[in-house]
């Protein structure tokens, strides 16, 4: 529970920062400058994926496989936690977002895609670290071959990563925001780890 407390403090003092210095938009802006150069050369395609039929995979897969695997074995907390993730994400960005109030990056860093709503947290990089945290925790829970585990893990891990960089790299999200999600992200797994369904 401590660190969980912790956890929230942590988020509040760094959701502080970010809105009262603006020292912090500065150098946001100035990693996605330095990011978009180092890979123009790179094709657009690839960080515009989370925004593609992709992601929806992405999140259908976990969700799906989840609840039909708790489903069978008729532990229902589980699999309804795993299918209120969305929800409860998106309910945490209609909540925070509003709050904040932070303009997205400015129009001549946005590549390709022009969103109209606030910039903190990336929903994004919100729902995927929590999603994809929870299939981290139940495979390295409930998985027995190593092999499977381990593959499921570090391809949970990179798309986690992967997300919240084509954020940035889209110009769509600073990298507090992307920041600021994975630890909201964390906060609910801790919770979910807290209450132990």
């Amino acid at each position: 529970m401590k660190k969980l407390i912790l956890l929230i403090l942590t988020f509040i003092v760094y959701t502080i920062i970010i809105k009262t210095c603006s020292a912090v938009t500065l150098w946001d802006k100035s990693m996605i400058l330095f990011i978009q150069n180092k890979l123009q050369k790179f094709p657009l395609y690839l960080p515009l994926l989370p925004d593609c039929k992709l992601y929806s995979l992405m999140i259908a897969i976990p969700l799906i496989g989840g609840s039909a695997y708790f489903i069978k074995k008729k532990e229902w907390l589980k699999a309804g936690f795993i299918c209120s993730i969305p929800l409860v994400t998106f309910l945490l960005n209609c909540i925070v977002k509003p709050i904040m109030q932070r303009p997205r990056p400015p129009f001549e860093l946005q590549l390709s895609i022009h969103p109209h709503s606030f910039s903190y947290v990336s929903s994004h990089s919100l729902v995927t670290m929590a999603l994809y945290g929870m299939v981290i925790y139940y495979f390295s829970k409930y998985c027995k071959n190593k092999i499977v585990k381990n593959s499921v893990i570090t391809i949970s891990v990179l798309w986690i990563l992967f997300v919240g960089f084509s954020r940035i790299w889209l110009g769509v999200h600073y990298p507090t925001d992307v920041i600021g999600a994975y630890l909201l992200g964390f906060i609910l797994l801790q919770i979910y780890s807290t209450i132990r369904v």
